[in-house]
């Protein structure tokens, strides 16, 4: 890989971690500097950080995958330490930060190391389910036992029309949604 590539690797390792970071942080933009274990700028550097980790596995041989390995551990149990301060300090209880660096970390990594469009993608959906919190619990405490269980194309419809609704119609009346199929 030349430096070119390298640097636009890198970039899009940048970028995932940003648009998983915008999320994050517009979730916490309200809380006080400092009273929040990861934000912004904290997941724009874990997606860097994966590349950059991953571009030193890819010039480490045998060994630089175990190195990538030894680094998303210790990554990630710091940013799990920082997030259980934030809980105790809080009196809350959520790994969804946690997790959203690690993903960040390790589709940055993805991104220099193996195909940058799949980790911008997957990065993209990443943030799309964070910000979808609301609408996916709303759908999930309106699903029933027997669309969850059932088998007919029917259910399945049925299912699907109510996701859509929470996901694209949030706050409009049933059948007045603008977005239709």
């Amino acid at each position: 890989m030349d430096t070119f590539e390298l640097i636009q690797r890198l970039a899009v390792a940048l970028a995932i971690g940003l648009v998983i970071g915008i999320e994050r942080g517009w979730k916490q933009r309200e809380e006080a500097e400092g009273d929040r274990a990861a934000g912004l700028r904290t997941h724009a550097l874990a997606g860097l950080l994966g590349g950059i980790w991953g571009a030193l596995a890819l010039s480490s041989g045998d060994w630089g995958a175990v190195a990538l390995g030894l680094a998303f551990v210790v990554f990630s149990a710091t940013i799990a330490a920082f997030r259980y301060r934030e809980m105790e300090h809080d009196k809350s209880f959520g790994a969804t930060t946690v997790v959203a660096a690690m993903v960040a970390f390790a589709l940055g990594a993805l991104a220099v190391m193996g195909d940058e469009t799949a980790a911008a993608a997957a990065g993209v959906a990443a943030a799309m389910l964070l910000a979808l919190k609301s609408a996916l619990h709303g759908w999930l405490k309106r699903l029933t036992w027997e669309e969850l269980r059932g088998r007919s194309p029917a259910t399945w419809r049925s299912a699907w029309r109510g996701l859509r609704s929470a996901c694209c119609c949030r706050g409009s009346q049933a059948g007045s949604c603008r977005r239709r199929r």
